[in-house]
């Protein structure tokens, strides 16, 4: 154990529990989207709405995890100058339970590249391998932390585990934005009735991305450069919520661009609709030309079950949308 000045002490209790107002708030969040998704989407797959609640179970986990250690470090042993060195177990689990959500939506945004690649192993199973060993070393840090009882011994002998584990969670953040902004970049046809949407999903992952990285990065160099003082645990705090509602914005912006979609095609435009999980819409117009200027357009809309973005992509590229007789 070591002694921490005043100072130290009272920045390290504000950082957690600043940290733990943010993660409730966030946490709300989280409940409302949980509670909109099954609300909008109760046609979707059992091993989808399955998806969303682990998440949501495993957040509301999280925040018990949170709230029970801060009451440990602030009630339980108040007035002890050096308990912010003391490492409770509620901690040690919250880093295990971050790990576990963060390697979850990895994994399903590594899922979403591959089928927008088509296939590319290449791009990836590097993503995957990456994610797993960020898990892994969060799981080490867990074990650890809870066996050493203390912030300082783990930072002599271990503080290249958690080093480790945030530097390979941004690298797989900013493989994953990248990666599908490339390939959404790629399916652009320099049309309108194409496109629109396509920069609409792009501006959703960038954001998701950026978002949570940042938070990573930030958490990494209060980790670094003052390791002694809890500021960097308070910003770890909200990383497992920021990937719980990047997920579950993922999924609910399907229906914010199935309305974007149904706008555009009042003007003769429809709009294909991603991230679907079931019955998307293809347009097919028959426009007639009588000789005259005057032309009539007849929309037939097909219903059929889908599974995910890059078919509804590939699909609707392979089908054109308009023919003139």
């Amino acid at each position: 154990m070591v002694v921490l000045s005043e100072s130290n002490l009272k920045t390290s209790l504000g950082a957690l529990i600043l940290g733990g107002m943010v993660c409730t708030g966030l946490s709300g969040i989280v409940a409302m989207q949980t509670v909109l998704y099954f609300r909008l989407f109760s046609r979707d797959q059992f091993s989808t709405k399955l998806k969303v609640a682990v998440v949501f179970l495993l957040d509301l986990l999280h925040s018990i995890m949170i709230a029970a250690a801060n009451y440990m470090y602030c009630v339980d042993n108040f007035g002890q100058r050096d308990i912010t060195d003391h490492v409770f177990w509620a901690v040690g689990i919250s880093i295990a339970l971050t790990a576990v959500l963060t390697v979850i939506v990895h994994l399903f945004f590594a899922l979403r590249l591959f089928k927008l690649s088509k296939g590319n192993y290449w791009v990836t199973v590097p993503i995957a391998v990456l994610a797993v060993a960020r898990v892994v070393a969060a799981l080490v840090t867990t074990v650890e932390l809870i066996r050493l009882g203390s912030f300082y011994e783990f930072g002599q002998r271990f503080r290249w585990v958690f080093t480790l584990g945030l530097v390979l969670s941004s690298v797989v953040d900013f493989l994953i934005t990248g990666g599908l902004c490339y390939y959404l970049r790629r399916n652009r046809t320099g049309t309108g009735r194409f496109d629109h949407i396509l920069d609409s999903v792009t501006l959703y992952t960038v954001e998701n991305g950026l978002l949570t990285s940042v938070t990573t990065l930030v958490s990494l160099i209060f980790w670094l450069v003052k390791p002694h003082v809890l500021i960097y645990l308070g910003l770890h705090f909200a990383i497992s919520k920021l990937y719980a509602n990047s997920f579950l914005a993922s999924m609910n912006a399907r229906r914010i661009l199935r309305a974007q979609s149904e706008s555009q095609s009042a003007s003769g435009h429809r709009l294909p609709v991603i991230f679907t999980s079931r019955g998307m819409r293809h347009s097919n117009a028959e426009q007639l030309n009588l000789g005259t200027r005057v032309e009539i357009t007849v929309d037939k809309t097909v219903d059929y079950a889908t599974d995910d973005m890059p078919d509804i992509l590939s699909t609707d590229q392979k089908n054109p949308s308009a023919s003139r007789v």
